[in-house]
Order: structure tokens, then sequence, then C-alpha cells
């Protein structure tokens, strides 16, 4: 019985979609065919043509003005905005001083922007979980999350420049720490710090993979490049 339940209602939602795709079709044939028989009143057309050049010109300005839109920041707000949104659902939350990662803004390379980044993601993490890290304090929490960012960093450095696979999983973070001679922490340690660091390696993942690509880890921060 549920097999043909689920079968009725596959048929119905594809029985929908074909309705509203026809239906769509008929409301702009139909109006290239109204906008059509008015161009034949005032050009040497016949009906076929006018209706195709006013379908032709429907689908050229529907484009040009969706890609027009698309491509302006919202209404009101400036470039700087835009890209500090990323940001905006952690105001609420502590954050590592950026003085623990550059001094001012000419000691601020693309490394300590990105090191920044991942140790607060990771740090974040760590206040967000429903149960305790560990039995630390703010800062001791706030120094696990940079030294799990610089396992991160490390990891990155490793592979080869033309790489496009940038995930971090539980063994990598095992195997840098194994390689420095140190014990791996708590698995639940190790996952907040995975999610926290892969959130932030998809989100910038053009910027990092061009880093990489250009060994720019010790060129200053060029947000644009």
């Amino acid at each position: 019985m549920n097999f043909f339940l689920r079968l009725i209602i596959i048929i119905g939602v594809l029985l929908l979609i074909l309705a509203i795709t026809l239906v769509s079709m008929a409301l702009v044939l139909g109006f290239s065919l109204g906008v059509g028989w008015l161009l034949t009143l005032f050009l040497p057309f016949d009906l076929f043509q006018t209706t195709l050049l006013a379908l032709i010109s429907a689908v050229v300005a529907v484009a040009f003005w969706r890609n027009f839109l698309s491509s302006l920041l919202p209404f009101g707000a400036d470039e700087d905005d835009f890209y500090e949104d990323e940001d905006d659902d952690y105001d609420d939350y502590d954050r590592i001083p950026e003085s623990r990662f550059y001094k001012k803004n000419t000691d601020k390379t693309w490394e300590a922007w990105l090191r920044s980044h991942l140790a607060n993601s990771i740090y974040f993490e760590f206040q967000d979980s429903p149960q305790p890290v560990t039995p630390m304090g703010k800062k001791q929490q706030q120094e696990l999350a940079i030294r799990l960012a610089d396992l991160v960093i490390t990891f990155l450095k490793a592979k080869k420049p033309g790489t496009r696979r940038l995930n971090i999983t539980m063994s990598t973070l095992k195997q840098q720490m194994n390689k420095i001679g140190q014990k791996p922490y708590d698995d639940d340690i190790l996952r907040l710090a995975i999610l926290a660091a892969n959130e932030e390696l998809n989100y910038h993942y053009e910027d990092i993979v061009t880093v990489m690509r250009s060994k720019l880890w010790n060129e200053l921060y060029d947000q644009y490049f």
C-alpha cells in the first residue's frame, strides 16, 4: 500500500509540474501573440514574424534584467557590509582578539587572515556545543582553537598547489598531531574542529585555492586580490 501511495504522489507531482509548465508556456505564447498582433498594425511583417520577434525580445529582456539585478549588492549596502555578512550570525559570541594573529594591518598576511578565521570558527563551535568541551576557561579554549587552526593550515601548506580538495577529516588532524609528537585530542573536540574548519574552507574555497596555487601565504592579505 505504501508503494502505491508513493507512486500516486510521484505521478501527482509530475502532473503538477507538467501543468505549470504548459500554463507558463501558454501565457508566454499568448503574450507574444498579443504583442505580435499589435506590431502587425505598423510593421510590414506577418503575424508569425511579429510573434517570433516579440518572443525573442521578451527572452532577451528577461535575461538582461535578471543578470543585471543579480549583479547588484543589496540596496543600501556597500562592499564592506557585503563581505562582513558572514560574521553577522556570531555577534553574540566571544571572539579571539585579532591581536593574537596580527598586531597591525601591515602584519595581516593571507596565512594570518585564514588562521584568524579558522581559530574563531572553531572557538564558536566550542561555545555553541551543548556539552562543555573540556573543563577549560575561556583563554584555554581560545588557545586550543588556535592550535587546531594551525594544524589545519599545516595540512593545507603540505598539499600540492594544484589540489582542489580541501576537506579536513578526523584522520587528517590525528596524523598532523602524530607528526609533531603530540597525543591527539579527544574525538569530541576534533569533531567540532572538523565541522568548523570545513565550513570555513568551503566558504572561502576560491580564495584559499588561489593562495595555495600562487603560494601567497606570506603576502599581505588583499580582500579583492
